[in-house]
């Protein structure tokens, strides 16, 4: 796996989880509620703390998509950022409490804008994973692109993977369900380790869910990136609903570091199992008094705890060789625990 690099992350094999805040436009446009979002980011855990960059008139047909509130592309308006120097407020304040800022850019034209803020990498969005011209025109920037697969094909992603590859720019892919909020038996998070395989990139997981559960199963899954809508409740943001807030936030970044911890492929005997070990394993104990020179067979010895003498694995034929037939060195009373200097 090729390892890309995002600002001061590094995200993919033997890298911490990159997690990831969907900040979205739950600020509403206004910049003082996208501040609060965040540093409450920072202070939940976050590496990153993203946000959206619209441009209605270069993204979409005006009118074209309706929703209960109203068409996509007036609402937008309403709730989204579009200017350089809203995001250059934005970013500064994101390196002042020191999280990294993060954009998508859903339109060319929103990939420009960003690029003169000097962004360290981009966020593409699942529906644009299939405009090709858009992908490659970010590409050419030459700059890290953490690309989501939701409602896509195998042949799509394919196609996405090769306009990256021409360009040769790094990326990774977030493996993610459109749907909000999803149904888990549409998750199908076994496809996180098939991408890794198929791509030989860093590969994540864009969650969508109301709960912690599938973020933490897809990093046991070996995703190296998660992202996760997040928002304070009082702002009642577009995508709350879908959104953790911070305390659910701490807990996602509480069991995600766990997990991580728990993910080793090394068999061995920790410190602390080895006092278990001591107590639990079992010993060759003396079934009856043996006298010295006496020989050793399976009628006067037996297995019991503790496991402080001779494994017990030495009256099983495997080993047996190594104690059976020998003589006791010394007079043992019963239930003495036999040691090797026991044994002549």
């Amino acid at each position: 796996m090729d390892n890309i690099q995002l600002g001061k992350f590094t995200i993919g094999q033997g890298q911490p989880v990159l997690i990831i805040a969907e900040i979205a436009c739950e600020h509403g446009g206004n910049l003082e509620s996208a501040k609060r979002l965040i540093l409450a980011a920072k202070e939940a855990g976050a590496d990153i703390a993203k946000f959206q960059l619209h441009v209605p008139s270069a993204e979409m047909v005006a009118g074209k998509i309706k929703f209960w509130a109203g068409s996509m592309d007036d609402i937008l308006r309403e709730v989204n950022f579009a200017k350089l120097e809203d995001h250059q407020i934005l970013k500064n304040f994101c390196e002042e409490v020191g999280i990294q800022y993060l954009c998508t850019p859903f339109c060319i034209e929103a990939s420009d804008i960003l690029e003169k803020l000097g962004v360290d990498g981009y966020k593409i969005g699942s529906g644009e994973l299939t405009n090709l011209p858009m992908l490659r025109h970010i590409a050419r920037k030459k700059k890290p692109m953490i690309v989501s697969t939701g409602m896509s094909t195998w042949e799509e992603i394919v196609d996405a993977v090769k306009v990256l590859k021409e360009e040769n720019v790094p990326y990774a892919l977030l493996h993610c369900l459109s749907e909000y909020p999803p149904n888990y038996n549409n998750f199908n998070l076994k496809l996180i380790p098939e991408l890794e395989k198929k791509f030989g990139i860093p590969v994540g997981f864009s969650d969508h869910s109301t709960s912690v559960y599938p973020a933490v199963m897809a990093v046991a899954l070996g995703a190296k990136i998660i992202e996760k809508h997040f928002t304070i409740r009082e702002l009642h943001g577009p995508d709350d609903l879908v959104s953790l807030d911070p305390e659910q936030f701490k807990t996602l970044v509480s069991a995600i570091r766990d997990t991580e911890k728990s993910l080793g492929s090394e068999k061995k005997v920790s410190v602390d199992e080895q006092v278990v070990r001591d107590w639990a394993h079992h010993s060759v104990v003396v079934s009856r008094e043996i006298k010295a020179g006496e020989i050793f067979s399976l009628d006067n010895l037996v297995p019991k705890r503790p496991g402080s003498g001779i494994p017990a694995k030495f009256l099983d034929p495997l080993y047996a060789d190594k104690l059976i037939g020998k003589k006791a060195t010394r007079d043992l009373p019963a239930n003495t625990i036999l040691t090797w200097e026991d044994v002549a």
